[in-house]
Protein backbone atom coordinates (compact mmCIF):
# COMPACT_ATOMS: atom_id res chain seq x y z
CA UNK A 1 0.00 0.00 0.00
CA UNK A 2 1.41 3.70 -0.94
CA UNK A 3 1.18 6.58 1.33
CA UNK A 4 -2.07 8.26 -0.22
CA UNK A 5 -4.18 4.65 0.13
CA UNK A 6 -2.48 4.54 4.00
CA UNK A 7 -3.61 7.79 4.41
CA UNK A 8 -7.16 6.85 3.13
CA UNK A 9 -7.80 3.85 5.05
CA UNK A 10 -6.43 5.80 8.38
CA UNK A 11 -9.24 8.50 7.59
CA UNK A 12 -12.15 5.97 6.90
CA UNK A 13 -11.11 3.88 9.84
CA UNK A 14 -11.14 6.95 12.40
CA UNK A 15 -14.57 8.24 10.46
CA UNK A 16 -15.61 4.56 11.40
CA UNK A 17 -14.74 4.52 14.70
CA UNK A 18 -16.08 8.20 15.52
CA UNK A 19 -19.49 7.12 13.78
CA UNK A 20 -19.63 4.07 15.99
CA UNK A 21 -18.75 5.74 19.09
CA UNK A 22 -21.50 8.62 18.42
CA UNK A 23 -24.01 5.82 17.65
CA UNK A 24 -23.01 4.37 21.00
CA UNK A 25 -23.59 7.98 22.78
CA UNK A 26 -26.96 8.24 20.93
CA UNK A 27 -28.18 4.81 21.92
CA UNK A 28 -27.26 5.66 26.00
CA UNK A 29 -29.81 8.50 25.48
CA UNK A 30 -33.00 8.09 27.03
CA UNK A 31 -34.70 10.88 24.45
CA UNK A 32 -32.93 9.04 20.82
CA UNK A 33 -34.53 5.47 23.12
CA UNK A 34 -38.00 6.90 22.84
CA UNK A 35 -37.72 8.84 20.31
CA UNK A 36 -36.00 6.86 17.25
CA UNK A 37 -35.50 3.24 18.90
CA UNK A 38 -39.21 2.62 20.54
CA UNK A 39 -41.29 5.70 18.96
CA UNK A 40 -40.35 5.34 14.99
CA UNK A 41 -38.34 1.66 14.96
CA UNK A 42 -40.61 -0.55 16.64
CA UNK A 43 -44.12 1.67 17.51
CA UNK A 44 -44.43 3.00 14.12
CA UNK A 45 -43.66 0.36 12.24
CA UNK A 46 -46.05 -2.25 14.09
CA UNK A 47 -48.82 0.39 13.51
CA UNK A 48 -47.81 0.27 9.50
CA UNK A 49 -47.81 -2.95 9.70
CA UNK A 50 -51.29 -2.97 11.22
CA UNK A 51 -52.74 -1.00 8.51
CA UNK A 52 -51.46 -3.52 6.38
CA UNK A 53 -54.39 -5.54 6.83
CA UNK A 54 -57.09 -3.49 7.30
CA UNK A 55 -59.65 -3.87 4.28
CA UNK A 56 -60.22 -0.08 4.17
CA UNK A 57 -56.68 1.14 4.23
CA UNK A 58 -56.06 -0.71 1.01
CA UNK A 59 -55.40 2.66 -1.39
CA UNK A 60 -52.70 3.62 1.52
CA UNK A 61 -50.70 0.59 1.18
CA UNK A 62 -48.10 2.25 -0.90
CA UNK A 63 -47.44 4.72 1.17
CA UNK A 64 -47.30 2.53 4.47
CA UNK A 65 -45.04 -0.17 2.70
CA UNK A 66 -42.31 3.37 1.85
CA UNK A 67 -42.76 4.16 5.57
CA UNK A 68 -41.62 -0.03 6.87
CA UNK A 69 -38.63 0.98 3.95
CA UNK A 70 -37.72 4.10 5.52
CA UNK A 71 -37.36 2.08 8.79
CA UNK A 72 -35.42 -0.59 7.88
CA UNK A 73 -33.29 1.73 6.15
CA UNK A 74 -32.64 3.13 9.24
CA UNK A 75 -31.77 0.17 10.93
CA UNK A 76 -29.61 -1.07 8.08
CA UNK A 77 -27.80 1.84 8.20
CA UNK A 78 -27.46 1.55 12.27
CA UNK A 79 -26.27 -1.90 11.75
CA UNK A 80 -24.10 -1.50 9.32
CA UNK A 81 -21.91 1.46 11.27
CA UNK A 82 -21.92 -1.17 14.42
CA UNK A 83 -20.32 -3.33 12.05
CA UNK A 84 -17.81 -1.13 10.82
CA UNK A 85 -16.90 0.37 14.14
CA UNK A 86 -16.69 -3.54 15.53
CA UNK A 87 -14.00 -4.09 12.02
CA UNK A 88 -12.17 -1.12 13.33
CA UNK A 89 -11.90 -2.11 17.02
CA UNK A 90 -11.84 -5.76 16.51
CA UNK A 91 -10.43 -6.58 13.09
CA UNK A 92 -9.93 -9.65 11.97
CA UNK A 93 -6.38 -10.40 11.25
CA UNK A 94 -4.65 -11.92 8.41
CA UNK A 95 -2.95 -14.95 8.55
CA UNK A 96 0.03 -13.24 8.66
CA UNK A 97 -0.76 -10.93 11.07
CA UNK A 98 -2.18 -13.57 13.41
CA UNK A 99 1.10 -15.74 12.62
CA UNK A 100 3.29 -12.51 13.81
CA UNK A 101 1.63 -11.83 17.02
CA UNK A 102 1.91 -15.97 17.65
CA UNK A 103 5.29 -15.67 16.99
CA UNK A 104 6.02 -12.23 19.17
CA UNK A 105 3.85 -13.94 22.04
CA UNK A 106 5.96 -17.21 21.72
CA UNK A 107 9.29 -15.12 22.09
CA UNK A 108 8.57 -13.52 25.19
CA UNK A 109 6.56 -16.68 26.74
CA UNK A 110 3.17 -15.77 26.17
CA UNK A 111 0.06 -17.62 25.94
Amino acid sequence: MNKSEDELESIEVTHHRIMGEDLIELKKNPAFQRLIMKGYLEQKVLASVSLLGVPQEKDRRGGVLEDLVSASNLQYFFTMVEGFYAGCTNPILSDEEEAAINAEESEHGVN
